[in-house]
């Protein structure tokens, strides 16, 4: 099973406020991920499963808290760790993982694929994209998208793939 995390951050690496994404709505952005992440299940800590910008895969949701009592609407299922979520979806080909910040910490070291949206700007926040190390990682594309009357922040698309370990 390939682990891919995909995730909007800043130039400070900011990627919420308050429970919301820190810049106004980029289009191309939300069309990536639902390009990038078609026929996928995800996998997203119960913060990121609060937000109003949530986002959801028909094919199947995880939920990761330890609030035995949580409810989550259909569609999602409730786990309480990364490792039973990854478990769960041992036989598929591909997951994502969609944040936020602490599952992403614990996603880091088991991913093979980063897809990273970079907005080209500086934001207030409270969630932070955690540190890694570059080095790991091999820059497979990128793709340039200009401030425009749609999108009021420049962005970058960047997909990073593990290199594999000699």
């Amino acid at each position: 099973m390939r682990i891919s995390l995909i995730a909007a951050m800043g130039q400070n690496r900011a990627m919420g406020l308050k429970g919301r994404l820190p810049w106004p709505p980029l289009p191309e952005d939300w069309d990536n991920l639902h390009r990038v992440t078609a026929g996928r299940k995800m996998i997203m800590g119960r913060k990121t499963y609060d937000t109003p910008d949530r986002v959801w895969s028909p094919e199947g949701n995880l939920v990761i808290t330890r609030q035995r009592d949580y409810e989550v609407e259909p569609g999602f299922e409730r786990v309480p760790t990364l490792e039973e979520a990854l478990e769960r979806y041992r036989n598929e080909e591909e997951v994502f993982v969609l944040g936020g910040a602490k599952i992403f910490e614990q996603a880091l070291p088991l991913a093979g694929t980063l897809h990273l949206t970079l907005i080209h700007g500086t934001f207030e926040a409270d969630t932070f994209f955690p540190e890694f190390d570059r080095d790991a990682f091999l820059e497979i594309s990128r793709r340039d998208h200009p401030a425009d009357e749609r999108h009021p922040f420049a962005f970058t698309f960047f997909v990073y793939e593990r290199k594999s370990v000699d």
